[in-house]
């Protein structure tokens, strides 16, 4: 099947299946099996994310592999095919490029977010890091979030020792605000972006479509 016919299907019940955006040869479009498959194909591969052995520590998930890693990976994104509502939302969207999947984004809202907050987090195959591709990505979320959203702060999270995720995210504008201990006992360091700090560093052309619907169903009524 059409992934395209079949995102426009699951758009029809979940708006956040209509979201996409697309810059210059990068798309992030809202996962379907098909995509997910071939996302929870990187993370089941020893070290396809991170150093093997280092997913604990790096990304505090788990530090499964093969087929359990799989299986959880896929039944983490198929719960988030949730309705949408004013107090809480997500919009995941896989990132591709050549029609490949290669890496995950989520924008999204709890209920316990300061009003006018979204969270942003990413990932990206181990080898297709390093080449940029992070770093665009991660501004086509801000474009979302800040132009089309109306968002007035972004925050994020990565692990203490992920260098490499915390330099991503301070090329696109943001700054540790505090640290936290998860249950596992990773330290998480927390940082936001503003639209000032993230407009100076804002991508041209970057084309979002399909926001409307989802717009509607977070608005409050």
């Amino acid at each position: 099947m059409d992934p395209g016919l079949l995102r426009a299907d699951l758009a029809a019940l979940y708006p956040q299946f209509g979201v996409t955006a697309a810059h210059a040869g990068l798309a992030l479009v809202p996962p379907t099996d098909m995509e997910l498959l071939e996302l929870a194909a990187i993370v089941a591969e020893p070290g396809g994310i991170v150093e093997p052995g280092r997913e604990v520590e790096l990304l505090g998930w788990p530090p499964e592999v093969g087929d359990a890693a799989a299986r959880r990976f896929l039944e983490w994104a198929w719960r988030l095919r949730e309705p949408p509502s004013p107090g809480r939302w997500q919009i995941p969207l896989a990132v591709l490029e050549g029609g490949r999947a290669l890496g995950l984004v989520v924008l999204s809202r709890e209920p316990d977010d300061p009003a006018g907050t979204m969270r942003t987090s990413s990932w990206l195959a181990r080898a297709d890091q390093g080449r940029g591709v992070g770093r665009r990505v991660r501004l086509m979320l801000l474009e979302l979030a800040f132009v089309h959203l109306g968002a007035v702060r972004a925050v994020t999270g990565a692990a203490e020792g992920n260098a490499a995720s915390r330099r991503v995210s301070a090329r696109c504008g943001y700054r540790e605000t505090h640290r936290e201990t998860g249950s596992d006992g990773v330290v998480e360091m927390v940082s936001a972006v503003t639209p000032g700090a993230w407009r100076r560093r804002r991508l041209d052309d970057v084309v979002v479509e399909g926001v409307e619907p989802m717009r509607a169903a977070i608005s409050p009524a």
